[in-house]
């Protein structure tokens, strides 16, 4: 079969940086085709010039055989080329129906929008898919995965010939993938060319019939997905083979260092019991929205307990905010950390002294630079963190190396329990395993970790124990020796109480 489209010889280059060299990828109609490659290996350069966002150096875009320019994203649009990006783009101002139609709204007259139409198109089109919301709600009123569910309902309703997704399933929970999945396979079918981004490895198997490595901006190799198992397409990202992904260490159990009783907020989460302890890594798994991130909200102090106790090594605590959590050891890397976990136009080494800055003050008013720099340095080393100095922006760089440096602020101001929210989400696979070891390094050393995870494989592969939640109250838990991804699933979707946790 003939490509559809092809990206031939593409290079990119950034003053100082080449982004892509010579890239040539033909991509097929009806076929799910998954661009893989750790984060800076040139993904999204490549979409955005597929798209029309970037012009490339050199090299030809051609679709059917014939060579095309894109000198606008609107005109990739128009050539039948839709993306769906990793940061959302929806209006939250406006109603689910002019999202869907937006750019491209019918008029009932010269002056008028038809409104009648696009409601009714856009709740077939939802409906289609299975997705619960009504065309009429407000944007801002929906979560983060329905936000998204909307951005897909975009794709399936302009019937595009190249869908480009880039991450899609971040913020959807189990259910919203598989309706996902199913209308990807209903686009397949009809012949149209998908572009996948993920760097959730099971994904790639589950959705995708072809595979193309890029590595630091150059092609590696297109394989079937078919007839490659993860260890050879993980070897062809990274370079190399990867023992023990994981980093799974054998921990020994300490003193009891967290323990809640009977937490609630209501319409959150209910009646909320267990112990965590030194020395071990502790998995909170659940479909999204079962309260797990209110959870560990409330335990920092950033959500307002209605009810309950927290003990902090035996000491009830009430925490009115989290500069009261972290002055008891407590840290926190948060869901988003661009949002709320760095400050990304401050530097490597002020994100990495932030929460320690008040008890290091020169003469009580002034930052004790010193201390700060050769704080950055030793975590920076300690960390193996990637960045030309302690004083670059931390914008700058990679989502593997930001992940690094929240942590490092952590251990800089000396936490002994580190809250974990989602820690590898976009980040790659190499930079996941070692996350992971920096994990393992931190309860060896008698810290003790909570981490939330919707990615199943990575909760059976790195905690120690785990607790399952669904619809704000805990279902059971499980020592990892005994849990598989049944019994988890199993827990999150049928309720049983009286579990000991």
């Amino acid at each position: 079969m003939k490509p559809y489209l092809s990206v031939k010889n593409i290079t990119k280059v950034f003053p100082g940086v080449t982004a892509l060299s010579d890239v040539s990828i033909d991509f097929k109609k009806g076929e799910v085709h998954a661009l893989l490659g750790e984060n800076g290996a040139g993904k999204s350069t490549l979409i955005k010039i597929i798209s029309g966002i970037y012009h490339q150096t050199k090299g030809s875009i051609e679709i059917e055989g014939k060579e095309v320019h894109f000198t606008t994203p609107k005109a990739a649009i128009d050539a039948g080329i839709s993306v769906i990006h990793q940061e959302l783009s929806i209006a939250k101002d406006l109603t689910v129906d002019e999202n869907i139609f937006l750019g491209e709204e019918p008029h009932s007259s010269k002056f008028f929008l038809d409104k009648l139409t696009m409601n009714n198109e856009s709740q077939k089109v939802l409906d289609s898919m299975g997705v619960k919301i009504s065309a009429k709600t407000v944007a801002k009123y929906l979560t983060a995965a329905e936000q998204q569910m909307v951005e897909i309902a975009k794709i399936v309703k302009r019937k595009s010939k190249i869908v480009i997704l880039d991450e899609p399933t971040s913020s959807l929970s189990s259910h919203e993938i598989n309706s996902l999945f199913e209308q990807i396979k209903i686009l397949r079918d009809k012949g149209v060319v998908v572009i996948y981004i993920s760097h959730r490895m099971a994904e790639i198997f589950q959705i995708c019939d072809t595979v193309t490595v890029l590595k630091d901006g150059i092609y590696v190799d297109t394989f079937n997905v078919s007839e490659i198992t993860e260890t050879k397409l993980v070897a062809s990202m990274v370079g190399r083979e990867m023992q023990n992904y994981y980093n799974r260490q054998k921990h020994t159990r300490g003193k009891e260092t967290l323990r809640v009783e009977h937490l609630t907020r209501k319409g959150e989460f209910k009646d909320i019991s267990f112990s965590a302890y030194q020395g071990e890594i502790l998995g909170f798994s659940g479909l999204i929205g079962a309260g797990r991130t209110e959870i560990m909200e409330t335990i920092f102090g950033a959500r307002k307990k209605q009810k309950g106790s927290i003990f902090v090594n035996g000491e009830e605590v009430d925490f009115q905010e989290p500069k009261d959590a972290i002055a008891h050891g407590i840290g926190m890397v948060t869901e988003d950390r661009r949002r709320t976990g760095l400050l990304l136009d401050s530097t490597v080494r002020r994100n990495i002294s932030l929460p320690s800055l008040v008890k290091h003050l020169d003469n009580k008013s002034f930052v004790d630079t010193k201390w700060e720099k050769e704080a950055s340095k030793k975590l920076i080393k300690q960390l193996e963190i990637k960045t030309p100095s302690d004083d670059t922006l931390i914008k700058s760089l990679s989502g593997g190396n930001q992940q690094k440096v929240i942590l490092a602020k952590w251990i800089v101001a000396d936490s002994k329990i580190m809250i974990l929210d989602e820690p590898t989400r976009g980040i790659d696979v190499n930079a996941k395993s070692e996350f992971y070891k920096l994990m393992n390094d931190f309860v060896a050393k008698g810290g003790t970790i909570i981490m939330v995870s919707s990615e199943l494989p990575e909760i059976l592969g790195i905690s120690d124990r785990i607790i399952v939640m669904r619809e704000g109250s805990i279902s059971g838990s499980l020592d990892f020796k005994d849990a598989n991804e049944i019994k988890v699933m199993s827990l999150a979707s049928t309720f049983e109480n009286n579990r000991e946790v």
